[in-house]
């Protein structure tokens, strides 16, 4: 995992450092620039895969230069594909060049794993940026200074008058313009669609490190359960990490899980203190004053650092709810309007739950994997019918049913069949006083709806002093889809409850 930056086409050198200083936190490890006339790239790197000591950012052997962010799984069978591709050390990035040089775009649908990545040639100025299918990893971008400047985070951007914009889950960009070169299939029949619980086995085999100490994070709840104990199963030495406030709901759950797996487990006992202790930072890293995103994240933070002293590498089960229907705003809405709402959820994932996870992981240098959207998984669990997903058990509406069912026999019954919980409320931080004091007067253009918000929202401005409320990517409007022009303002309060 890495923090990565360019400039493209941009005279001002201190434009690129702008970009590029604030990213240390993400690759503490090593780093490195390359310049060339007005083009600078560079990369800071948290080591995995792969020794210390590479030329960074990465060199092919076209000359061209690779600013990588993410894991790419699956790079060692596609080295074999090219035994004469001169590859200059063990990086699991370097497979880009021959891979793009063969195949161009068509080559990253070759690709499993999570990533965001520029590659551009220092002679001519031509680049490509591309971002994973489903926008694990980050990246951003904007015309400034007579070219284009990429970045991880959109703190790099601060400073800049002309508005960032992410780049789209599934797309890539040149010097022609955006293209999209990954879109999800549509359903399919399949006479022989193997099983869900093989695939979930598959993917977490994959997304394990093959050495080195590695952690899952667990709440309890039914999908960081089932990805702990298909990792136990790999690694025994798997370590579980939990957060807890007094009184949490998930205290029992993810210790019964851990004793019932035979896993080490590590809990973090947060206090009011260090949870507001914390706050003015936890808005810094996440980029964001929105209510749901800030009092989410604020257990992970504190959980991240304490997992950071261990490893750098960490396993979560994110990304279950949005496939698997798990979401209970959804037995409040008409029945005609779960697929749409469960689309817009998806859809908006890399906007909400992955830009929480990635900044909370990545503010300690760590590094988080998510099985469940591995590409296998998460295409056939939106091929799944909706029956499959959400339907009545005993009498009462039970959300994630295939998965549920998947996990049969490797967690204990009242865990299979728990009810979730966002990791605010398991933790017990959802309630909590955290003595932001009184709400001030909502500043012009600035979406502030609630008291959370407008005492959020200065913390922010600390971070941000430069944001413009003329860019929406800054107001920060939009993360939890507005519907109210299709369904009206009800179905908009429930996204945000």
């Amino acid at each position: 995992m890495c923090g990565i930056a360019a400039a493209i086409g941009v005279e001002d050198a201190r434009i690129f450092a702008g970009l590029f200083s604030p990213l240390g936190h993400r690759g503490p490890d090593e780093s490195g620039i390359r310049q060339h006339g007005n083009i600078r790239i560079g990369m800071h790197r948290l080591a995995i895969v792969g020794p210390m000591g590479d030329d960074l950012p990465l060199i092919g052997a076209d000359g061209r230069i690779l600013a990588f962010n993410g894991e790419i799984y699956n790079h060692l069978p596609l080295r074999a594909e090219f035994p004469d591709y001169p590859f200059r050390g063990h990086s699991d990035a370097e497979i880009l060049f021959p891979l793009l040089a063969r195949h161009g775009l068509a080559g990253l649908n070759r690709l499993r794993g999570m990533f965001a990545f520029v590659i551009v040639d220092m002679e001519s100025g031509s680049f490509l940026a591309a971002r994973d299918p489903f926008g694990i990893k980050p990246l951003y971008y904007a015309e400034t200074g007579g070219g284009v400047a990429f970045a991880s985070e959109l703190k790099s951007f601060d400073g800049l008058a002309e508005a960032p914009r992410f780049l789209p889950p599934g797309h890539a960009l040149d010097r022609q313009g955006l293209a999209r070169w990954y879109k999800v299939p549509g359903r399919v029949w399949r006479p022989r669609p193997k099983p869900l619980r093989l695939l979930l086995e598959q993917a977490v085999k994959s997304h394990l490190p093959p050495q080195g100490s590695c952690g899952v994070f667990l709440s309890g709840g039914l999908d960081s359960s089932l990805v702990a104990a298909l990792a136990s199963r790999i690694r025994p030495d798997i370590v579980a990490y939990s957060v807890v406030l007094p009184n949490s709901p998930d205290e029992e759950p993810a210790a019964l899980v851990a004793a019932h797996l035979g896993i080490r487990h590590k809990v973090l006992h947060a206090t009011e203190d260090t949870i507001r202790a914390a706050l003015p930072e936890v808005i810094a890293a996440l980029e964001s004053f929105n209510p749901t995103m800030v009092r989410n994240a604020l257990p992970l933070y504190l959980l991240s650092r304490m997992a950071a002293r261990d490893c750098k590498v960490v396993l979560g089960g994110d990304g279950a709810d949005e496939l698997f229907a798990g979401y209970e705003y959804l037995e409040r809405l008409p029945r005609r309007f779960w697929p749409q709402a469960m689309e817009y959820g998806f859809s908006n994932l890399h906007r909400t739950e992955l830009q929480r996870v990635d900044r909370m992981t990545m503010a300690h240098g760590l590094e988080l994997r998510v099985p469940f959207l591995d590409r296998d998984v998460a295409e056939a669990a939106l091929d799944l019918p909706l029956s499959r997903k959400i339907g009545r058990r005993n009498g009462i509406l039970m959300p994630k049913l295939a998965l549920r069912e998947a996990a049969e026999g490797l967690l204990p019954a009242s865990i299979q069949w728990r009810r979730k919980l966002p990791l605010a409320d398991g933790s017990g931080c959802s309630g909590l006083d955290l003595g932001i004091g009184p709400s001030l007067t909502p500043p012009p253009d600035w979406d502030l709806a609630d008291d959370d918000s407008r005492g959020f929202f200065p913390m922010w401005r600390q971070r941000f002093p430069h944001a413009s409320p003329k860019h929406a990517i800054w107001r920060d409007c939009g993360r939890y889809h507005d519907f109210k022009e299709v369904h009206g303002r009800p179905l908009l309060e429930l996204f945000r409850r």
